[in-house]
C-alpha cells in the first residue's frame, strides 16, 4: 500500500502550476512514470527494480528495461529528480516552445548559424546568442524584452533546434561547404535513355583505382589510373586504357594520365568501332578527360560534321555574383552514367585476395591500416631484390601485384561487368532490352523463346497453350550491356584508317625500324610486357598489301588499348597501313605452331620473289641447255619415253612441241641405218634431272 510519504512527491507535482498545462491524456502516464521512478529509488538493487518495473503495466502501457533505465538515469537522476524531465515532449512541448518566435529573429538565427559554418555548428551559434544577450546587445525581435540573467523564453537551444526554427539542410550545407556540395538538395533535369539512337552518345572520364600495383623502374607501390568510355544507350564500357602513376626523375613530379592515352582511346573507339552516321556527341569533361580544340576540329572534318565534342558546364559555386567561389569544377551529373559505373568498378575490384593493397575510396577516411605496413614491406623487398639474379627476382611474391598482372585483373573484372544481367539500368524495359524465357517443365532451365520459332507450327501451338496455362514455365531476363552493344554494333560507321595517326599526331608516334627478317620487333612498356612482334606487311584502307623494306624506319602507332595491330606512317606523315600482330605460339600448341609455319612460308615467298625475278636469265640459260641435251639423246632413243612427271619436265613440254616432228624423223632414220642397241629406258630422265 502506498504511504503518504510516498505520495508527497506526486502530490507536489499535482500542485505545481505547470502540471495544469499538460494534456489530460498525458497526466496518468506521467503519474505512473513518476511512481515507477520513486519505487526504483527505494529499491536496494536498481537492476532488480528495473526488471520488476519492466514486467509491470504503467497506466496501461509496458516499457522495456532499456527504456526504463534510460528514463531513470538520463532523465530522472540527471535532472535532480524533477518531474518535468519525465514529460513526454513528443506529446507535450516545453514551455518555451509555446511561444511563437518573431520572423525577424528566425532570420537572424539562420544568419548566426550560417556565420558559424552551418551544419554541426548550431551550438556555437547558440552560445554566441547567449553572449549577445548577456552583454545586452540588440537581438532582432526581442528589443523590448525586459533583461534577465537567463535567455528569454523560447530561445533555448532545444527550441531553436526544432524543425520549425532550425535552418534547412540546404542552408547548412551551403554555409558549411558551399553551393556545389548542395547539389543533392537542388532540383535537376531528369532524362531517360529510351529513344536515344545507338552510337549517338559516348561518355568519357578518367578514374583512379582503389588498389595499388608495382610498376617497372619505380620504387614502392603506385596508383593505377585509367581512361574509359561507355556507349550511353547500351551502358557498355567500350574502351579502357591504363597507366600507372610514375615518378619523373627530372621533374620530381608524379606523372599520371596524359593526353596521349586519351587520344589512343579515342582513335581506337572511332576507327575501330565507329559512331552513329546520323550524328554523335562525345561527352567529355573540362579537366583531364578532354581534347584540344584542334582535335575537335579534326573530328568534325573527318566525319563530315557528324562528330561533335560536348563538355559539361563548369562553375565556381558562387552563391551570388560578386561573392567568392571555389575552384572551378564540372557538373558530375553531366556524366552520371559513367560515374555510377565507376562506383561499381571500385566495389568489384575490392577483392583483397586478388588485389591485396587496397587504398579505399578516400585515403583519409577509409584507407585500410595494413596498407601502410604493406607499402613499407614492399619497399624493403624491392631493395633486397637487387641482390638476386634477374631470373630469381620474378619468383618473389610482392605485397602488390605487378603492373600488367593488376591491369589484367582490372580488365577482366570490368569486362565481366559488361556481361552482367542482374543490373537495374534505367529505361531498360522501355527500350525493349528484355528476353522472354520458357521451359517445358519446372525442373528445366529457362531458355529464350526464340527457340520456339524453330519448331513445327502444330508443336509450337501445343507448347504455347501449355505455357499460357502455367506461369511458372515462362520468365524473362534483362539483356546485358554487351549483348545490346554487339547487337547494334554493325550499324556504326567507323572513321577511315588514316584518321588514326591524324588524331593521335606524329608527336605521339614511335620511330621503329623493320628488322632484317622483314618484321617489327621491339619492347615497349606502355604497350605491354616482353617483346612485341608485328608483321612487316602493311594493309591499307583499300585492302592492298605492301611489304615494308627491311632496315627502313617508320613512325608507328601502337598501344595497349588495341595491341593486335600497328599503324605505320612514313617520315612525311603519309599513312601506309596497319600491320597485324605476330602471335608467338607455345611449344605445346601444335595448332598455333602450324599457323606460324604457314605464315613463315608465305613470308619466305614474298621476300624471295625479287630474288627469283633477278635470277630469271640464269634459269632461262640452264633450261635451254637442258632442252638441247634432251633433244640430242632422244634422237638416239629406240622409242619415245614417257613424259617426265617433274615440274621442270612439264614446263619444257611446251617448249619442245615445235620440234616433235623433227625428232620422230631423226629417230626413224637412225634406226634404219644402224643396228645399235636403243638407249636404256631411264637415261633420258636421269640426264634431264641434272
Amino acid at each position: 500500500m502506498t504511504t503518504l510519504a510516498q505520495l508527497d512527491p506526486v502530490m507536489a507535482m499535482h500542485a505545481d502550476p505547470s502540471y495544469g498545462r499538460i494534456d489530460d491524456a498525458e497526466k496518468p502516464h506521467l503519474t505512473a512514470r513518476m511512481m515507477a521512478m520513486l519505487r526504483i529509488d527505494r529499491a536496494a538493487s536498481k537492476a532488480a527494480a528495473l526488471r520488476a518495473e519492466a514486467a509491470r503495466t504503467l497506466a496501461g502501457k509496458t516499457y522495456s528495461e532499456g527504456t526504463l533505465r534510460k528514463c531513470y538515469y538520463d532523465r530522472w537522476l540527471a535532472s535532480g529528480r524533477k518531474w518535468l524531465a519525465l514529460v513526454n515532449r513528443a506529446r507535450v512541448p516545453a514551455d518555451d516552445a509555446a511561444r511563437v518566435l518573431p520572423e525577424e529573429f528566425v532570420a537572424f538565427w539562420h544568419q548566426l548559424c550560417h556565420r558559424f559554418g552551418g551544419k554541426n555548428r548550431h551550438k556555437a551559434a547558440h552560445r554566441e546568442l547567449a553572449r549577445m544577450w548577456a552583454r545586452r546587445a540588440p537581438i532582432p525581435g526581442f528589443e523590448g524584452e525586459p533583461w534577465s540573467p537567463d535567455l528569454p523564453r523560447g530561445l533555448s537551444y532545444s527550441n531553436l533546434s526544432r524543425k520549425k526554427y532550425a535552418p534547412k539542410p540546404l542552408a547548412d550545407i551551403v554555409g558549411g561547404i558551399g553551393l556545389k556540395a548542395a547539389h543533392k538538395h537542388l532540383p535537376g533535369v531528369l532524362t531517360t535513355r529510351a529513344g536515344l539512337p545507338f552510337g549517338s552518345r559516348y561518355v568519357f572520364d578518367d578514374m583512379k583505382h582503389d588498389f595499388m600495383i608495382t610498376a617497372p623502374g619505380q620504387m614502392g607501390a603506385r596508383e593505377l589510373w585509367q581512361f574509359h568510355c561507355i556507349e550511353l544507350l547500351s551502358g557498355h564500357q567500350v574502351a579502357r586504357g591504363y597507366k600507372a602513376a610514375a615518378l619523373n626523375a627530372k621533374t620530381e613530379q608524379m606523372e599520371k594520365l596524359r593526353e596521349r592515352e586519351l587520344l589512343f582511346l579515342l582513335a581506337h573507339l572511332l576507327c575501330g568501332h565507329g559512331y552513329n552516321p546520323e550524328g554523335c556527341i562525345l561527352q567529355m569533361e573540362r579537366g583531364t578527360a578532354t581534347v584540344r580544340q584542334d582535335i575537335e576540329d579534326k573530328l568534325f572534318n573527318l566525319s563530315g560534321g557528324k562528330l561533335v565534342v560536348q563538355r559539361g558546364a563548369t562553375s565556381k559555386g558562387q552563391l551570388a555574383p560578386g561573392l567568392y567561389g571555389g575552384q572551378s569544377g564540372g557538373n558530375p551529373r553531366f556524366k552520371a552514367a559513367l560515374e555510377s559505373l565507376g562506383h561499381l568498378v571500385h566495389i568489384e575490384t575490392s577483392d583483397r585476395l586478388l588485389l591485396p593493397m587496397q587504398t579505399g575510396s578516400n585515403s583519409r577516411l577509409d584507407r585500410p591500416e595494413e596498407t601502410y605496413g604493406r607499402e613499407h614491406h614492399l619497399t624493403q623487398l624491392q631493395k633486397a631484390m637487387l641482390m638476386l639474379p634477374p631470373a630469381q627476382r620474378e619468383l618473389l611474391r610482392l605485397p602488390a601485384p605487378p603492373l600488367w598482372h593488376g591491369i589484367g585483373l582490372a580488365d577482366a573484372i570490368q569486362e565481366r561487368m559488361n556481361h552482367r544481367t542482374d543490373h537495374d539500368l534505367e529505361g531498360w524495359e522501355s527500350c525493349g532490352f528484355i528476353v522472354p524465357l520458357w521451359r517445358m517443365h519446372e525442373g528445366q532451365e529457362l531458355e529464350p523463346q526464340t527457340s520456339l520459332g524453330l519448331l513445327a507450327p502444330d508443336e509450337r501451338a501445343i507448347i504455347e497453350r501449355r505455357l499460357a496455362s502455367n506461369p511458372r514455365l515462362v520468365g524473362a531476363r534483362r539483356l546485358s550491356p554487351a549483348e545490346v552493344w554487339h547487337g547494334y554494333k554493325p550499324t556504326l560507321t567507323p572513321l577511315p584508317a588514316h584518321a588514326l595517326p591524324a588524331l593521335i599526331g606524329l608527336e605521339h608516334a614511335q620511330e621503329k625500324r623493320v628488322g632484317k627478317d622483314g618484321d617489327f620487333h621491339f619492347e615497349d612498356e606502355a604497350t605491354g610486357p616482353d617483346e612485341h612482334h608485328y608483321s612487316g606487311v602493311c594493309i591499307d584502307a583499300e585492302g592492298r598489301r605492301e611489304r615494308l623494306p627491311a632496315g627502313e624506319k617508320y613512325a608507328i602507332f601502337v598501344s595497349a588499348i588495341d595491341p593486335q595491330r600497328l599503324h605505320a606512317c612514313d617520315a612525311r606523315g603519309r599513312y601506309l597501313g596497319a600491320c597485324e600482330r605476330v602471335a608467338v605460339p607455345s611449344k605445346a600448341d601444335a595448332e598455333g605452331f602450324g599457323r606460324a609455319c604457314g605464315r613463315r612460308q608465305k613470308a619466305h615467298q614474298e621476300l624471295l620473289a625479287p630474288v627469283l625475278a633477278a635470277a630469271r636469265p640464269l634459269w632461262q640459260r640452264d633450261r635451254d641447255a637442258h632442252e638441247v641435251n634432251d633433244t640430242m639423246f632422244q634422237q638416239h632413243a629406240e622409242k619415245r619415253l614417257p613424259e617426265p612427271t617433274k615440274p621442270e619436265a612439264r614446263a619444257r613440254q611446251t617448249r619442245r612441241a615445235a620440234v616433235d616432228a623433227e625428232i620422230a624423223r631423226a629417230e626413224n632414220e637412225a634406226l634404219s641405218t644402224t643396228h645399235q642397241e636403243p638407249a636404256p629406258a631411264g637415261l633420258y630422265d636421269s640426264l634431264s634431272d641434272r
